[in-house]
């Protein structure tokens, strides 16, 4: 006998959970899969098994989705064509196993750690000679706070004054001439015939 599918498209996935529990719990159904579907949260739930049972199983689930206000769509295809076979949700695909995490880790560890010592020649290589170590030395003694933020060119970064909007200004016009101010009725703005 073949098996039918059943999709039912909902909105969120507390939802889609629910529903595909009571689509489980309701008739001898396989759920093989619940998908994000692209746009507002909305998830598709997809089950097989024999036609009636599919039937009713969607019955059920779309029914729990319109009591909960987020149904979007169901549709029951009581024998699909050979061709979707291929189709997400029609066959539940077989994840390749996970390789092993310890193995890998202790094979690879030896390595990491030779890597990360360094030499005594790349440290002498790389220490500061003269006037270049004083300097080095005389930063190293300030505290990250101590000195004030700099901009690109090593004077004072300043902040711009931005205009921000004025306290009771009207929120319509923006005019300060305009006796409303904003949450009182449009009617009240100068402006107001102005506006198309």
């Amino acid at each position: 006998m073949k098996t039918s599918l059943g999709l039912l498209e909902v909105a969120g996935l507390a939802l889609a959970v629910k529903a595909a529990d009571t689509m489980a719990k309701a008739a001898s159904v396989a759920i093989t899969g619940i998908e994000k579907t692209n746009g507002s949260g909305w998830m598709l739930i997809t089950i097989t098994g024999d036609v009636a049972a599919v039937n009713s199983a969607i019955a059920n689930g779309a029914t729990l989705a319109r009591l909960e206000n987020g149904w979007v769509a169901e549709r029951v295809i009581a024998r699909p064509a050979d061709g979707l076979d291929g189709w997400p949700g029609v066959d539940k695909p077989v994840l390749p196993a996970a390789p092993d995490r310890t193995a890998l880790s202790a094979a690879s560890a030896p390595e990491a750690t030779t890597s990360l010592k360094p030499t005594q020649a790349s440290v002498s290589a790389v220490e500061p000679v003269g006037e270049a170590k004083s300097a080095l030395a005389k930063e190293s003694v300030d505290q990250p706070g101590d000195m004030p933020p700099t901009g690109i060119s090593g004077e004072p970064a300043t902040l711009p004054d931005l205009p921000g909007p004025v306290p009771g200004e009207c929120n319509l016009c923006h005019d300060p001439a305009c006796p409303r101010r904003k949450g009182e009725p449009r009617a009240t703005c100068i402006h107001d015939g102005e506006r198309g």
